[in-house]
C-alpha cells in the first residue's frame, strides 16, 4: 500500500489501515522517540501516544510534505511532551504562604510570628515584582485565572485568545513565577 492510499483508508478509519500503519512505521517512530526520550519503556509510551494521534488527527495532515515527516514531527511532539511531564517540580513556596496569598489574606491572618509576617511580605512583594516585569497579556492571564479565579472560558474570550494559547501562556507564567520565586529565596 502506498502513502496515499494509507492515508485514504487512515481517515476512513479502516483498522487494517491502523494495521499495516504499526507494521510499516513501528520501528521508525520507536528510533525517533528513543533517540529522545532515551528509556525504551517511555519511547513505547511515546509510539502508543503516536498511533493514538495519527488516529486522531489524520484529517490534520494536509498532505503538502510526505506522510513521515508528519508522522515524525508527531513523534517529536509526543517526545518533548513525555519529557517536559518530567521536569515538573512543585512550586517552592510553604503551603501557608500559598493559601493566604490565594484566599487575599492580611500578613496578620498568618498569626503574630513575625517571621510568617516578614515571609509573606516578601513572597507578595517577590510576585508584585515579577509581574510588573511581565508583559501586559501574561499578567492579565494570569490576574485573572490565579488571582481573581475566572473559568478559563471566560478569560479567552474576555482577552480573544484560544483555549489551547490561554493554557499555554498560564503555564509558562507560572512556570517563570517558580522559577522567579526559587532564585528569590
Amino acid at each position: 500500500m502506498n502513502e496515499n492510499e494509507l492515508v485514504a483508508r487512515l481517515r476512513q478509519r479502516d483498522p487494517r489501515a491502523l494495521q499495516y500503519f504499526h507494521t510499516q512505521y513501528h520501528d521508525r517512530i520507536f528510533a525517533v522517540a528513543r533517540r529522545l526520550v532515551r528509556d525504551d519503556w517511555d519511547a513505547e509510551e511515546v509510539v502508543q501516544d503516536v498511533y493514538w494521534t495519527v488516529h486522531r488527527k489524520i484529517d490534520l495532515f494536509n498532505g503538502t510534505s510526505a506522510f513521515w515527516s508528519w508522522c515524525f514531527r508527531v513523534t517529536e511532539n509526543a517526545a518533548k511532551m513525555k519529557i517536559r511531564k518530567y521536569k515538573r517540580y512543585p512550586t517552592p513556596v510553604e503551603n501557608d504562604t500559598l493559601a493566604a496569598l490565594s484566599h487575599d489574606s492580611s500578613p496578620d491572618d498568618l498569626g503574630s510570628r513575625p517571621d510568617r509576617q516578614l515571609a509573606y511580605k516578601e513572597t507578595l512583594a517577590s510576585i508584585e515584582d515579577f509581574l510588573a516585569s511581565s508583559d501586559e497579556m501574561n499578567r492579565q492571564v494570569y490576574m485573572l485565572m490565579d488571582v481573581v479565579g475566572m473559568e478559563k472560558e471566560e478569560v479567552a474570550e474576555k482577552l480573544d485568545l484560544t483555549i489551547p494559547a490561554l493554557k499555554a501562556r498560564l503555564h509558562r507564567i507560572r512556570y517563570a513565577l517558580r522559577e522567579h520565586l526559587g532564585s528569590a529565596a
